[in-house]
């Protein structure tokens, strides 16, 4: 981990601050200044209230992280049966029971059918198993929001074995509430809210989208029928580190200014950035008290270059209408940005896997150099020759 001199000194104070005083106005907050109260909304109907900045779990692999953001006043952790390979959810379990504070946290995980199995009575089974097995790992008896994970097509959005499962859980009370998650809201959405049993979206928000006011009225649409909204993938990815040589350096008041540009939609109800560093973190939850921009975020807000700096994919999937080997370039995309600005290897891999046979990296075998172009700035085939030497690297990066 990145710790520098504030960090540890701070990090040793806080916790024992945190065994004293026991509560969220803890020294910790005092050190870091407390401007006034957080800014919390109300996810939908559902009756769960909770900070603007919520956690994304999905990066982070230092239980240490997640103690700091309960002691800041973090409620709500998201996290997925998928991430680590089931290690995120344990880490999550089992700072939340070291904690002793289940009741006053608000837990989010996900369950992906990646195959469809041969009969909706499978369907079921594999999905109701595979929630089992993430209640085991959390050593949780429930979640407040179970989510039907990565639907981007309208056909796995239709699947009966899945949507069934939902429901019976709901009823069982392993989970509070349903949700669904895709990165694909302009097609997804709509049939979602024509089913008509959701409680959540989750669904990807940032300014590189805001052009996009078809995705932006679904999604408020979605928030006025008391569907709670949650965004991710707020901030386009994230800054970039100068050493690498593929990805753009963005300032860090980027980040501030991409996460207040999210928040300052009020059917959002909160954002789940993924930090995996405490300056992160803290630089994150910053926001929570006041999205007012400052003078140089709005400078950043203005400035034109960001759109081709960011190069961020917004799963349009116009691309792959032209690849004449119909590759799923928004997965691989997707996979990208896990293995080259997430740092999550293993997140690629799975995205990868998921691809249905034959439209993956393989797909791209057959063109020497991918020549589409992409509507919003993405280098397309920069990042598929870079994606396909970081793959016969086993991803290491």
């Amino acid at each position: 981990m990145e710790w520098n001199r504030r960090d540890f000194m701070v990090g040793p104070i806080v916790m024992a601050g945190t065994a004293v005083l026991g509560r969220t106005d803890s020294l910790l907050t005092k050190l870091l200044g407390d401007s006034g109260p957080l800014i919390q909304r109300t996810l939908g109907k559902t009756g769960l209230t909770m900070a603007v900045v919520s956690m994304g779990v999905m990066n982070a692999d230092i239980p240490g992280l997640l103690r700091r953001s309960y002691e800041l006043g973090i409620r709500h952790f998201d996290t997925a049966a998928g991430y680590q390979g089931g290690r995120n959810e344990e880490m999550v379990g089992s700072v939340i029971k070291e904690l002793g504070v289940r009741p006053e946290v608000i837990i989010a995980t996900k369950q992906h059918m990646r195959n469809r199995p041969p009969n909706v009575a499978e369907a079921k089974r594999q999905f109701m198993d595979g929630v089992e097995a993430s209640l085991r790992r959390l050593q949780m008896d429930h979640v407040e929001i179970l989510y039907y994970h990565a639907v981007d097509s309208v056909e796995d959005a239709r699947a009966d074995g899945p949507l069934e499962a939902l429901q019976t859980l709901k009823k069982q009370g392993k989970t509070r509430f349903i949700g669904l998650s895709t990165h694909k809201t302009s097609e997804i959405l709509p049939e979602a809210m024509r089913q008509n049993i959701f409680d959540v979206f989750l669904v990807t928000l940032n300014y590189s989208m805001a052009h996009d006011t078809q995705m932006l009225n679904i999604i408020e649409r979605a928030a006025d029928r008391g569907i709670g909204i949650v965004a991710m993938k707020t901030q386009a990815g994230g800054t970039a580190k100068p050493d690498a040589k593929d990805r753009k350096q963005l300032p860090p008041i980027s980040q501030t200014a991409l996460l207040k540009w999210a928040l300052n939609h009020e059917f959002v109800t909160t954002a789940i950035p993924g930090f995996s560093t405490y300056q992160h973190l803290e630089q994150d939850f910053s926001v929570v008290r006041n999205l007012a921009y400052t003078v140089e975020e709005k400078a950043f807000l203005e400035d034109k270059n960001f759109f081709a700096q960011a190069e961020f994919c917004q799963q349009c999937g116009k691309c792959a209408e032209d690849c004449p080997m119909h590759v799923d370039v928004p997965s691989l995309m997707r996979s990208h940005m896990y293995v080259v600005q997430y740092r999550n290897p293993a997140l690629a891999r799975d995205t990868m896997a998921g691809i249905e046979g034959g439209r993956g990296l393989a797909g791209c075998d057959g063109c020497e150099s991918c020549k589409l172009s992409c509507r919003n700035n993405v280098q397309i085939g920069r990042k598929i020759a870079q994606l396909r030497t970081l793959a016969r690297d086993n991803f290491v990066c």
